[in-house]
Order: C-alpha cells, then sequence, then structure tokens
C-alpha cells in the first residue's frame, strides 16, 4: 500500500472536467481520478482553508464526527478501480472496533482534509498502470 497526498484539483481545459491529482508520498506517481465540479469545490476550499460563512456539506459532517465520542477516523483507502471508477473506503475505530465505510475518493478525501486523514491507495491500482511516473512525464518533456 502506498500513501499519498493530495497534489491539486484541476479543470481539463478541453472537456472542462474535474481532477483529482493525488501524489504518491515518495513522490514518483500522479494519480489522475475524475471528479464531480462539488466535490472539487470542496477538496479546493479544504486545500486552500477557505471558510465558507456557514458549514458545507463535509464541514457538516467533521462537526457531528467531532462531537461523537469514541470516532477516530484512521485512514482513507482507495482500493480498487474498474475502467475509470475508483473505489475507496475510510476506515475508522468506534468504541474500539474497527470500522469502514465504502464511499467515492473524492468524498473520503474531501472529509479526509478536514479531519487530516491520511490518504493510501492499494499497489494492485498501482500495478494496474493507473498511475502516472514523474520519469515518464520528465522523459515526455524532453
Amino acid at each position: 500500500m502506498f500513501e499519498v497526498a493530495v497534489k491539486c484539483v484541476m479543470k481539463e481545459p478541453l472537456t472542462s472536467r474535474y481532477l483529482l491529482i493525488l501524489e504518491s508520498k515518495d513522490s514518483s506517481f500522479y494519480i489522475p481520478i475524475n471528479i464531480g465540479v462539488f466535490e472539487a469545490e470542496a477538496i479546493y476550499t479544504a486545500l486552500n482553508r477557505i471558510k465558507s460563512p456557514r458549514p458545507l456539506t463535509y464541514d457538516f459532517f467533521k462537526g457531528i464526527l467531532n462531537v461523537i465520542d469514541d470516532v477516530d477516523i484512521d485512514k482513507i483507502t482507495i482500493y480498487d478501480v474498474d475502467g475509470h471508477v475508483y473505489k475507496a473506503k475510510l476506515e475508522f475505530a468506534h468504541n474500539s472496533k474497527q470500522c469502514h465505510v465504502d464511499c467515492r475518493p473524492s468524498d473520503a478525501i474531501a472529509l479526509g482534509l478536514r479531519l487530516n486523514a491520511p490518504i493510501f491507495i492499494e499497489d494492485d491500482i498501482v500495478q494496474k498502470k493507473k498511475c502516472v511516473s514523474k520519469d515518464c512525464l520528465q522523459e515526455n518533456e524532453k
């Protein structure tokens, strides 16, 4: 399993789709994931510490989790990809019991950024070549 971090959120100029770019902690590869406009905005505001006058959806969920006793967010794991559809789970402990909730990576990351949760990606996804090697990018730039 590889630990990754959010590099950025960007809008593709040709298709107007939004991409979430994850970067491996060892800085060897990127993982681009298509996401929706609302999730892109939620991730962008968390990355840039932009405060809304009223809590947005992910801030609301963070508030709920903060007031529930004995809930500790352990990590986000992106565990599978089918075509261009990634699958993730939010892993947490509640009353000393390990639990997880299946979700979209964009939702987990939008919430996880607000809760300082680490993000991991399974080896299988990297092996399926769903990532972009930084070496490959550098070679193409030459």
